[in-house]
């Protein structure tokens, strides 16, 4: 919102009014004196109003989910796709949600035409390291159907290693997949799970703890 120009016969009546114009708490808004205006009894004749200049101070969150919200409407928009974007900051992290017909064919195999949005829009929204706040895409929910199907298969590799006593491997997987293995396979005393490889793909191995 474009900072606003209020008067008042104070600069605080003209901040009040602020507040009550923007519906915003007074912390919240960014406020700059243009003009203190004439107080004096005896000029009271040909007093000046105070004016302020008010706007309200956006959360940084908030700035980028608007703005990933944007750059992923855009990139949908010169790929011809009619669909929507919802966006939802949780967790400081920004979620965005393609809806429309054919938003399935953005999944691609084992999500890679997703992912391929997530980075470049990771990329363009967090230019400055020191205030990152990952974007998360999805649609048709792909995402936590692809999560509950990597805990089955860090459940059924884990028991493999166990059973065998032998290292096991997944396939290729991005950080945020890599995460889901080490959640499902943290509580597991028997197994020690790590990263393997170079790149933003990598392998997780499985490793069964040697018995006493």
């Amino acid at each position: 919102m474009e900072p606003i120009e209020i008067e008042g016969k104070t600069i605080d009546e003209a901040i009040e009014k602020a507040v009550e114009v923007l519906n915003t708490p007074k912390e919240q808004l960014d406020i700059e004196i243009i003009s203190n205006g004439s107080q004096s009894f005896f000029n009271f004749l040909s007093a000046k109003k105070a004016r302020i200049k008010a706007s309200v101070v956006r959360n940084s969150g908030e700035e980028k989910k608007d703005k990933a919200q944007r750059l992923l409407k855009d990139i949908l928009g010169l790929a011809k796709m009619s669909a929507s974007v919802s966006a939802m900051l949780k967790d400081d992290k920004i979620f965005l949600t393609i809806e429309g017909d054919g938003s399935g064919l953005l999944i691609g195999k084992r999500g890679q035409t997703l992912d391929a949005l997530q980075y470049l829009v990771n990329k363009m929204v967090n230019r400055d390291p020191n205030s990152r706040i990952p974007v998360i895409i999805d649609t048709e929910n792909y995402r936590n159907r692809r999560e509950a199907k990597l805990s089955d298969i860090a459940q059924r590799l884990g028991d493999r290693a166990k059973r065998q006593q032998m290292t096991v491997a997944t396939g290729p997987l991005n950080p945020q997949e890599r995460r889901v293995i080490y959640l499902a396979l943290q509580n597991n005393p028997d197994l020690l799970a790590k990263s393997e490889g170079e790149g933003e793909l990598k392998r997780v191995v499985i490793i069964p703890r040697k018995r006493n």
